[in-house]
């Protein structure tokens, strides 16, 4: 039976955890023995659950203590020994280091690039990818450019795989009477939804700018804003939302636990970023769903949205644009529907559970071809 060594040192949860977190799920779902190293009480440490099983990594400041980065590397060495792990995965880029270190020839590595960080390309670096390294895992086609043009790492040990989509995301429903109820939205009120953290990043002031834009030419639509607070917010937006005097016409649903259920109620969802998105969770959330998108060109985005056929791309920070987007398919039904259809086979063929079990599996299967 293969075994695993998942390491995730970060002590926040971001797209990088999250991806790694993926791996080992899937990689537990096709029959490989999984742990993930991980600090005590660090989202990602709380977040496994049988049958993965957890190594706790004892430094809690790797990057910054030389003191912490060798115990972790002491930790992690005897876990191979013990487990008898054949590949490890790194989601960090003090991680990959600590992996590369102590797997030495006992294991295969695979560092996992689930980030929108540029990876440095320094000599130390190129040689951590190039030498030490047996494959690397990316998640858009950006990070593959700078894995294989900044750092030299061979493009047959690169692979991209795109962030997976849970599966309750496929079946999700057509409508949520009794959440539009909850709402006080009545039953033909179009809802344009986005689903992100309340953070400047996100492009949420460009989006009510484009709201504005929508109201002139269908007054009843509805922005539904779903995402925990940050940065200040969600004060400032509800500002700017009552001097565009469209207060009304914006909801501000706060972070919810019901995504599907706010999608099966959904007319458009839109992601409005201006930035990051190397993973875009929520992008794919949409398309498995059956929702038309309208979503800006940054990270990977333009990976996942086929424009003109799943849904509308526009350029960032353009909020006239993403008023034209959202426009179309609130006018057009015909064009919203078949926008849906096809960005749900599109999800299920490219990022479902299913097609990233698929890919994990090529990987481990050539690396262990290449001993």
């Amino acid at each position: 039976m293969r075994r695993s060594l998942v390491i995730t040192d970060s002590r926040v949860w971001n797209a990088e955890t999250e991806y790694a977190l993926s791996v080992a799920r899937a990689e537990a779902e096709i029959g490989v023995t999984v742990e993930v190293a991980a600090a005590p009480g660090s989202p990602a440490a709380v977040r496994i659950a049988d049958p993965i099983g957890l190594v706790e990594l004892p430094g809690p400041a790797p990057s910054r203590s030389p003191a912490d980065f060798l115990a972790n590397v002491r930790t992690i060495s005897e876990a191979v020994g013990r487990l008898a792990v054949d590949v490890v995965h790194s989601s960090s880029s003090t991680a990959h280091l600590v992996a590369a270190l102590a797997a030495g020839s006992r294991a295969r590595v695979v560092h996992l690039r689930g980030s929108a960080a540029e990876p440095s390309g320094r000599a130390l670096n190129r040689y951590l990818y190039r030498r030490m390294t047996d494959a690397v895992v990316v998640s858009s086609s950006r990070v593959e450019d700078w894995v294989v043009e900044r750092l030299g790492v061979r493009p047959d040990r690169v692979r991209r795989i795109l962030a997976p989509v849970p599966d309750v995301f496929f079946k999700v429903g057509e409508g949520d009477d009794a959440l539009r109820a909850e709402l006080g939205l009545g039953a033909g009120v179009p809802i344009v939804l986005n689903v992100a953290r309340l953070a400047p990043v996100k492009g949420h002031d460009v989006l009510l700018e484009a709201m504005r834009g929508v109201l002139e030419e269908v007054p009843d639509a509805v922005l539904m804003l779903v995402g925990e607070p940050w940065s200040g917010q969600p004060a400032a937006l509800e500002a700017r939302a009552r001097e565009l005097g469209m207060e009304r016409s914006v909801v501000f649903a706060g972070r919810r636990e019901d995504v599907p259920r706010l999608l099966a109620a959904s007319t458009v969802c839109v992601s409005s970023s201006i930035g990051s998105e190397e993973n875009s969770r929520a992008v794919g959330e949409y398309m498995a769903s059956g929702r038309p998108v309208v979503a800006t060109r940054v990270g990977v985005i333009p990976e996942l949205v086929i424009d003109g056929l799943t849904g509308v791309l526009v350029p960032p920070s353009d909020p006239e644009a993403m008023a034209r987007g959202i426009r179309t398919v609130l006018t057009d039904r015909a064009i919203a529907r078949r926008m849906g259809v096809e960005g749900k086979r599109v999800a299920e063929e490219r990022f479902s559970l299913s097609a990233f079990r698929r890919g994990l599996l090529s990987v481990i299967e050539g690396v262990e071809g290449d001993r």
